[in-house]
């Protein structure tokens, strides 16, 4: 799943990092997204993409995802507060990956636990939804010459 050589990544997290984390979010995180946390910390993933069946601002047919974000740091889910005033995008979500244009969230509009995932295209101003939970999410992403 993670890229070996990584230097975004670091150290599993705790239980207690994600006890602050759920705290400071006000969110349940899903139990396959802890789990991949406690193999280490977010970073670069193995994987460039995630297929859409529909067009995005990025390609026709996917979206790119190269990382994941972790826990604690400048580049954590818990920054997601600060990006979704600074980009203007909607409230209760927890943002994943991205880089301003597209960004892929947990989506607790809804939901207090499980959350779907979702693509947020800011270009296009869309959020639609890719995955109805992490697992299938995780499940989903593929490279781009496969």
């Amino acid at each position: 799943m993670w890229q070996v050589d990584d230097e975004y990544g670091s150290k599993p997290i705790t239980n207690n990092d994600v006890k602050k984390a759920e705290e400071e979010l006000k969110v349940k995180l899903p139990e396959g997204y802890i789990s991949l946390l406690k193999e280490q910390n977010g970073g670069y993933i193995n994987y460039d993409s995630f297929p859409t069946n529909f067009p995005t601002s990025w390609a026709d047919d996917h979206i790119n995802v190269d990382y994941i974000r972790g826990i604690g740091g400048e580049e954590s889910i818990q920054v997601s507060e600060y990006l979704i005033d600074e980009w203007g995008l909607p409230k209760k979500v927890v943002l994943i990956s991205g880089d301003g244009h597209t960004w892929i969230a947990f989506d607790y509009r809804y939901t207090d636990e499980n959350p779907p995932i979702i693509l947020i295209d800011h270009d296009g101003e869309e959020i639609i939804e890719i995955a109805p939970d992490f697992e299938s999410f995780l499940n989903g992403l593929t490279n781009l010459e496969d």
